[in-house]
Formats: structure tokens, sequence, C-alpha cells
């Protein structure tokens, strides 16, 4: 293909689909230019946008509190005893299905790390924490972030609470963890 018709390629998959410039030169120049064999299988850009509903099943509940009701709570084994947060519908000890329990939503830093880069539009404040949490109550490890000024403050040991944020969704963002002074 000629470099006019090139760019006009270029610039048609721009406009119909929002790549890059960039993107579409790096990813498509060698089809362009001749030196993908003409029986070899041919790759165009497309889009797929994909809008659906999906259940959380039996741990509904669970983030029906974090929503509606600013409350975790952790799914109990009524044989071994064992809480676990996040919840699980059967234990995996006993194969007993759990009895939803609510949980303080305190706890305690178990292992962390500081992250200093997000590609997750929930996260609003960098460097944060990324840790795992254990509930006070639950027998298991909860991942979670920990939104601080100082992340040189944080470290295992350290007991947290979770904080609600103003707008909830039922999703496991609801909520995050801070220090307790």
């Amino acid at each position: 293909m000629k470099e006019e018709e090139r760019q006009r390629w270029y610039e048609y998959n721009h406009q119909k689909y929002g790549i890059p410039l960039e993107y579409l030169k790096r990813e498509f120049e060698s089809e362009l230019s001749g030196t993908v064999p003409i029986d070899a299988p041919l790759e165009i850009p497309d889009k797929m946008e994909i809008i659906y509903k999906y259940s959380y099943g039996q741990q509904s509940r669970f983030f029906r509190e974090l929503r509606e009701n600013k409350k975790i709570y952790g799914a109990k084994c009524p044989k071994c005893g064992k809480v676990y947060c996040p919840p699980r519908s059967h234990c995996p000890l006993c194969y007993k299905e759990t009895e939803w329990v609510p949980l303080k939503g305190t706890g305690v830093i178990r292992a962390c790390t500081v992250q200093y880069y997000t590609t997750s539009e929930f996260i609003k404040k960098l460097p944060f924490i990324c840790a795992y949490v254990q509930l006070d109550g639950s027998d298991f490890l909860m991942m979670a972030n920990i939104e601080v000024d100082d992340t040189s403050k944080i470290k295992v040991g350290t007991k947290v609470e979770a904080v609600f944020r103003d707008t909830r969704r039922g999703s496991i963002t609801d909520f995050y963890f801070r220090p307790i002074d």
C-alpha cells in the first residue's frame, strides 16, 4: 500500500474507532507496508462494546450490605466455626453451608506494599497501600486498599478500620481502610 493510502487508512480507523494514530501505526505498519505475506491472516482494527448484567450469586448479601447498610459481613461455618471474609457460600474445609455474621469492620494489616501508580478508577489518592487485612472476627485475609497521607507510617500489625464511600455501588471498592489512631 502506498504511503498516501496508508495515511488515509490510519486516519479512517482513527476516526471510526477512536484508536490513537500512534497505536495504529505501531500495530499495523508491517501489515500495510507489504512485509506480511499476501496469504497470511489479515489483521484489522475493530472495537467491541459489551453491556451485560451478572449476578454475585450467593455472595450477593455481602455486596448489598456494603451498598445499602455500610456493613461488612462474613460467612461462618456452623461445623468448624471458621469465619470467611470475603465470604464463601460453603466451607472449603467441612463442605457445610455457611451462615452470615456481621463483622465490626476493624482489623489488622498482615502484609502490605506501597503502590505509586494505579490503573483503577476507584483509587483517588496516590501513593496508596495495598494490604492483606485480617478483619476482627475473621480467620482469613482480605485484600484491600489503605488510604493515608503518609504511607511510611503503615506496616504489618497496623490496626485499621473500614471507611465507606459516600457513593456506593455494591462492589468491593465501596470501602477502604484507614489506620486507627
